[in-house]
């Protein structure tokens, strides 16, 4: 089809993706956002649509099963990603100078600012896996606010002009959205009826996120300080340790531990001490792999005392071992 011509690297990339005998690592070219593209494999199983929304904004759909696990780079580029994690244990990371893990969940809505300079690496399981992405340009986003009457304080439109990746909303789905993917079942149609259907969801996604952030306050775009004055705590720790205990975050802040509990939990769906846990074995895994320094003094740095704790939290969280993570057991 016409659409698929414009997208010349796109449909190499899905049909390399799809390949059983495909490596286990891939790159997805960089491509124009405002183009079309559709692929359906034969047995129409699997799926890989990209429409464009409106100006600056387009919806990108995947329902794919891979016979073995694979990670995707995606390339460094302006747009805020806002995705639907529909099936699969999808998992990723930020790229560049402030390294860690995206936090991925079935259920939940993922919004994250442009990495700039990094990009991100996406693990795509052996299995199934679905998802619906929004792209976004940030003047496309604030046309897109104003036209919808959507009040931002001034903290919420600092975050919609970030540059460096971080997660800037992560919730479970609204009703509305969840009827909205539930009702997306393009398998049998036209690829044209595919493309103009994920055109119409998408834009209705993007507009039902942005009202129940903008109304739901703390954990939307609209957050409150709390989880701000979090967030730029362990960002502004980027060259020294990240505090183990909640104490450290309440007394810097000046925020009680409850309210602060209260944002992180509503933002991100997890606890603070989870966020924080995370953190520092996301910086030790960089230190690892950067620096020659001993397991034993980048435990220490990162908080555990007792090296057989720091290697089994280790191992819980990435599958393997510190040393193994060294020698690049970890991919």
């Amino acid at each position: 089809m016409q659409a698929a011509a414009r997208a010349i690297g796109e449909g190499a990339f899905i049909r390399r993706l799809s390949d059983p005998r495909a490596a286990p690592g891939a790159v997805l070219p960089p491509l124009p956002q405002d183009s079309e593209f559709a692929h359906r494999s034969a047995d129409r199983q699997d799926i890989f649509l990209r429409s464009a929304v409106d100006n600056g904004i387009s919806a990108v759909f995947g329902r794919f099963r891979l016979g073995r696990p694979v990670t995707v780079h995606l390339h460094p580029g302006p747009q805020l990603l806002l995705t639907f994690f529909m099936a699969g244990d999808i998992t990723g990371e930020t790229i560049g100078r402030h390294p860690g893990s995206l936090g991925f969940r079935t259920g939940h809505a993922h919004l994250r600012a442009p990495n700039a300079r990094g990009g991100f690496n996406v693990h795509l399981p052996a299995g199934p896996a679905t998802f619906l992405q929004i792209r976004m340009a940030p003047a496309a986003l604030a046309r897109l606010v104003r036209d919808l009457a959507i009040d931002l304080d001034g903290r919420g439109m600092a975050l919609l002009e970030a540059h460096d990746g971080r997660v800037l909303a992560n919730t479970p789905w609204s009703g509305r959205e969840r009827s909205i993917l539930e009702g997306f079942q393009p398998w049998d149609t036209s690829e044209r009826m595919m493309l103009s259907a994920l055109s119409g969801r998408g834009g209705e996604l993007v507009c039902a996120f942005l009202k129940r952030s903008a109304a739901a306050g703390v954990g939307s775009l609209r957050t409150d300080g709390a989880d701000v004055a979090f967030r730029n705590l362990l960002e502004g720790h980027a060259d020294r340790a990240v505090p183990t205990r909640l104490k450290a975050i309440e007394a810097t802040t000046g925020y009680a531990r409850s309210t602060l509990w209260r944002a992180s939990k509503a933002r991100h769906g997890e606890a603070p001490a989870r966020i924080m846990r995370r953190e520092r074995l996301d910086r030790a895994l960089a230190e690892l792999r950067s620096t020659e320094r001993t397991v034993i003094a980048i435990a220490l740095d990162a908080g555990w005392a007792c090296p057989s704790k720091f290697a089994r939290a280790f191992r819980d969280h990435f599958g393997c071992s510190p040393s193994a993570a060294r020698r690049g057991g970890l991919r």
